[in-house]
């Protein structure tokens, strides 16, 4: 019995051993197949953010790698940026531009011993009141390189201006004024039809007095002017035909400057030499009106005062001619015609400085 006993413990400890060794092979053969089932790889967790933990992980490519620097969204220009930090670079900074400095409009040399600021009369609020003017007639189409004269056989050409179309100009210590010269290159050998023989200012808006052969029917010479020549600028020079009814002069040039200002042209107001209505009433008149507008206002009746005889002719109404075209020649300031027409360029400069400064 102790034989049969001893051959059953054999035998039943045989075929648990067998067992126990299947298992432990199982275990360790079965955990190893299972490991590598799902390779964990560091590329793998790299890429995984919180975004992405909460879906199936999907094949990225280069257009979806999330970038662990950042561009600003608001960035105008795409920067590329180094992989190897993870510290969002600020926009990129505007490359300064170095500031232009203005090159200061030189102090004007003086005519006959009188400052510009003598006879160019712009004060503050007058500038101001240019620029507006002139806005509004650029917006209305004025040619800025055009400018027209209103008055009567004083300013008719070659009397007011047109030396500044001839080819023998010399500005001599005036040269700073050669840009004003170019700019109005068209308008100083014109004619123009606003300016007649014996023109009152009471004749201004009286279509009799316009040129039929310019001019359209009831449209009166200023209006066919405007028309023509289309100005930004209107020089007035009345007064040497008007004597005896200084109201109705002060309402007649008032209408006139009413009328430019409303069609977009810079009225400027100019004072005569003579003193044909037997005092200087006129010209009072004229500087009324210039400072009750906020208007320009060239006083030539000041540089009157430093010419012989006043700059007249023997008529006492009309300027002195004088032919030369050289402003480094002594005599030429002697003259009534060469300083009409020097000081009427320096005003219409200072006037181009005053809108171009508002642009």
């Amino acid at each position: 019995m102790n034989r049969n006993l001893l051959l059953a413990l054999t035998i039943g400890l045989g075929i648990t051993g067998v067992a126990l060794i299947g298992v432990a092979l199982f275990l360790i053969f079965g955990a190893a197949g299972a490991a590598t089932a799902v390779p964990i790889t560091p590329s793998s967790v790299a890429e995984t953010n919180v975004a992405d933990t909460a879906v199936s992980p999907q094949p990225l490519t280069p257009s979806s790698s999330p970038s662990l620097t950042p561009s600003p969204a608001n960035s105008p220009t795409p920067t590329t940026l180094p992989t190897s930090t993870s510290t969002p670079l600020p926009a990129g900074q505007p490359t300064p531009t170095p500031t232009t400095t203005p090159t200061p409009t030189p102090t004007p040399p003086p005519v006959n011993g009188l400052p510009a600021a003598a006879f160019i009369i712009l004060p503050p609020e007058t500038q101001e009141n240019v620029r507006q003017i002139y806005a509004r007639g650029q917006q209305m189409g004025r040619d800025s390189r055009a400018y027209s004269t209103l008055g009567d056989s004083t300013v008719l050409n070659p009397h007011m201006l047109a030396r500044f179309g001839r080819d023998d100009l010399v500005l001599g210590e005036y040269s700073y004024l050669q840009p004003t010269v170019d700019n109005f290159a068209g308008s100083w050998s014109r004619y123009g039809v606003a300016a007649r023989n014996g023109l009152h200012s009471w004749s201004v808006f009286d279509p009799l007095w316009a040129d039929k052969d310019w001019c359209q029917p009831e449209e009166h010479l200023l209006a066919c002017e405007f028309r023509l020549e289309n100005p930004a600028f209107l020089i007035i020079r009345l007064g040497s035909n008007d004597a005896g009814a200084p109201s109705g002069f002060e309402y007649n040039v008032r209408q006139v400057i009413e009328y430019s200002i409303e069609n977009g042209v810079v009225p400027i107001i100019m004072t005569k030499a003579d003193r044909f209505e037997g005092d200087n009433t006129n010209n009072e008149i004229l500087r009324q009106l210039a400072a009750d507008f906020n208007v320009p206002l060239w006083d030539f009746d000041v540089v009157a005062e430093t010419l012989p005889g006043r700059g007249l002719a023997d008529d006492l109404i009309h300027m002195k001619e004088f032919p030369g075209n050289d402003f480094t020649d002594p005599a030429i300031f002697q003259s009534g015609h060469g300083m009409q027409d020097l000081t009427g360029l320096m005003m219409l400069h200072a006037i181009l400085q005053t809108v171009q400064s508002g642009e």
